[in-house]
């Protein structure tokens, strides 16, 4: 059973934006999306959580076709978003924001906490837990931002360009966070990410989207090293 993209056309008024795009993430999978900017990135990401309707095509998750539900039921079925900006509520605490996401899980709420893993991993939360989410780095606040998204229990999680805005450091700490988040939660991840070359190294699958459509897909590793990729987003001559 599988996040699956079908077909899937969407856009902005009347401009179209995707143009039959399939995509597939299987459980405990990470997969990328890369392109450059204006490729239709986002617009995917937010098609597939319900933000923008379909114009046509489907989203299934784990069988269920929840193309007509609204993100917030998407949500309480297991898909979540972590959206461009990080989008934590700045004048709450750190631990406040991550107890949002906790809440957010419900019944998928069993088990041990996969929260715990994670400060453990990168204590810099942690140290941060009482303080305002506004007084954090940027590349802090997505660290933040990507443990409450975990905290809510995701069956399939979406991450739009968690890069943005980053130092080279902070985005190395952000990927290592992203591949222990996929380690010990089994979540699917679908990584929407303008840095090929990171995405690329972290991901199983990828797909290369270019003007709303696919244009290539495969193992990552096979199209990091492929000459086309390499020329057109590795910055190979």
């Amino acid at each position: 059973m599988s996040l699956v993209v079908e077909k899937a056309e969407s856009g902005y008024d009347r401009n179209p934006i995707l143009t039959g795009v399939s995509v597939r993430v299987d459980p405990g999978e990470l997969v990328a999306v890369v392109g450059s900017n204006g490729a239709g990135k986002t617009t995917l990401v937010r098609t597939i959580v319900g933000q923008l309707a379909l114009r046509s095509g489907s989203v299934t998750l784990e069988g269920a076709d929840v193309s007509s539900l609204a993100t917030h039921k998407r949500a309480k079925q297991g898909l979540m978003m972590v959206p461009e900006g990080r989008k934590l509520f700045p004048r709450l605490t750190v631990g406040e924001n991550i107890a949002l996401g906790r809440r957010a899980a419900g019944k998928r709420a069993t088990g041990e906490d996969p929260v715990e893993a994670l400060l453990e991993a990168f204590p810099v939360v942690k140290e941060r837990w009482g303080q305002q989410a506004s007084l954090l780095s940027g590349g802090e606040q997505q660290m933040v931002a990507l443990t409450r998204a975990v905290a809510a229990r995701p069956s399939y999680l979406l991450l739009d360009e968690p890069s943005l805005g980053l130092s080279p450091l902070k985005t190395l700490d952000v990927f290592r966070l992203i591949e222990l988040i996929r380690e010990r939660t089994g979540a699917g991840v679908l990584l929407v990410e303008q840095m090929a070359d990171q995405a690329l190294a972290a991901a199983d699958r990828a797909y290369v989207l270019e003007h709303g459509r696919i244009s290539m897909e495969g193992d990552a590793a096979e199209l990091r090293a492929s000459d086309e990729v390499r020329r057109a987003y590795l910055g190979a001559a």
